[in-house]
């Protein structure tokens, strides 16, 4: 009986631990909202915002920019640089003296997409800003709550 009960107990512990592993890939949405401007421009502004930030823990990340012009949609992704590849000691932000100089700064334009796309690598936080009418946008951001807190902050700072 008693090596049933550690057998279940052992079970349930590893049933849980994989269940976590599968929901953790996709993150929970955090904030959406009807927000006016430009999408483009907003995107840009949250951009200089994020690349400004000193605190260690959102200098951990790498921020993509990426258009889509014929659905007039932006996101803007975090990508977590300790599960980026071709990153080395050499230029990870772990490294006081690192160079951080990662490939594509710019933004990324995809042209014939209609679909937007998923994140590719760990990230802390995916903010999409889809153009709904001529004068407004619809905003939503999912991701960890303290990066996506902070990321939808700017957002809010850049609409006013």
């Amino acid at each position: 009986m008693r090596n049933y009960l550690a057998t279940a107990a052992a079970l349930t512990l590893l049933l849980s631990a994989c269940a976590g592993l599968i929901t953790s890939e996709d993150k929970p949405l955090r904030y959406q909202a009807e927000i006016a401007g430009d999408s483009l421009t907003l995107a840009r502004c949250v951009m200089r915002a994020l690349n400004a930030e000193t605190r260690p823990s959102m200098q951990l990340y790498h921020y993509r920019l990426q258009i889509y012009p014929d659905i007039t949609a932006t996101q803007i992704f975090a990508y977590d640089t300790r599960f980026l590849p071709a990153i080395y000691a050499s230029n990870s932000p772990q490294n006081p003296d690192a160079i951080r100089d990662y490939t594509g700064s710019g933004p990324e334009i995809l042209n014939d997409v209609q679909k937007i796309r998923e994140p590719r690598y760990g990230y802390g936080f995916v903010l999409t800003i889809k153009q709904a009418d001529h004068v407004s946008n619809h905003a939503a951001i999912k991701g960890d709550p303290y990066v996506s807190r902070i990321a939808w902050e700017y957002l809010q700072d850049c609409t006013n």
